[in-house]
Formats: structure tokens, sequence, C-alpha cells
């Protein structure tokens, strides 16, 4: 008879903090910062990746160059967050949205300016670069 495995039950709040290497795509955080939007080509296979990779997920190549984005999407989908998750709980409710861009890249971010009532799948919204109060650079969906 196989026993239930070992588990450790806690209640309390876990802190989180990663540094993420963004040396072979600090291209596109410094693109953000300038109002563009770009991300990895795959030199080897073709494959376009968002968000940038520093290897293609497809054919693993180190070998990559930087290729427009665009700013125009389709809106795929969307979800209003009302219960959020502990990271953002001085968060209001928030909706976050996935549009399609002009090269097929499909995008996740959240909205700004446009209650969950004014969105509507296939409609046209455009990427725009935001900067936080800390300097890091971030982006959003808006009407356009």
């Amino acid at each position: 008879m196989e026993s239930e495995p070992l588990t450790l039950h806690s209640r309390k709040s876990l802190n989180l903090r990663y540094n993420v290497p963004i040396s072979k795509t600090s291209r596109f955080w410094d693109g953000l910062k300038e109002g563009k939007f770009v991300t990895t080509k795959c030199k080897s296979c073709g494959e376009v990746s968002f968000p940038p990779q520093a290897d293609c997920p497809k054919c693993m190549s180190g070998e990559a160059e930087w290729v427009d984005m665009g700013t125009d999407g389709e809106l795929l989908t969307f979800t209003y967050v009302q219960v959020t998750p502990t990271s953002f709980v001085e968060s209001d409710p928030y909706t976050v949205a996935v549009c399609r861009l002009p090269g097929g890249q499909k995008v996740l971010a959240w909205t700004e300016g446009l209650t969950r009532e004014q969105l509507k799948v296939g409609m046209k919204l455009r990427l725009e670069a935001r900067t936080r109060s800390e300097g890091s650079p971030y982006y959003v969906f808006v009407l356009r």
C-alpha cells in the first residue's frame, strides 16, 4: 500500500525575488523605453518568438535577428481579473487581453483606458509602451 507523499503546509507569505538574465534580449527592453516593439527571429529556421528568446524554442539555435513587431493588434480574448493574485494584492481589478499582431505573434498585456464592456473579440487594439515609477518598462493595450 502506497502512502501519501510528504507535503509541507504553511500559511506564511512567500515573497519571491529573482534575477532574469536579459543580455541576449535587452534590445527588446531598450526598444520599449523608446516606444518600439521588436522581437527575435531565428536565423536558422525563421521562427519568430514572442516574448523574444535568447535561443530558438523550435530548433535551439542561438543565432537570432531582431524584427519589428508592429503595434496594431486584433483582440482574440480577454479576461477581467476581479480576485487578484497575491503579487497584485494592491491592484484594483484589471483586464488582460491577448491580441494577434500583424506578424502572427500573440501578445498578452493589460488593457488601459477600456472597460470590460467596451472589449469585443475582433476589435483593433494597439500596443503602447509605459515606464513604471522605478524606471522599468512595460506595455499595455489601448484602443486604436
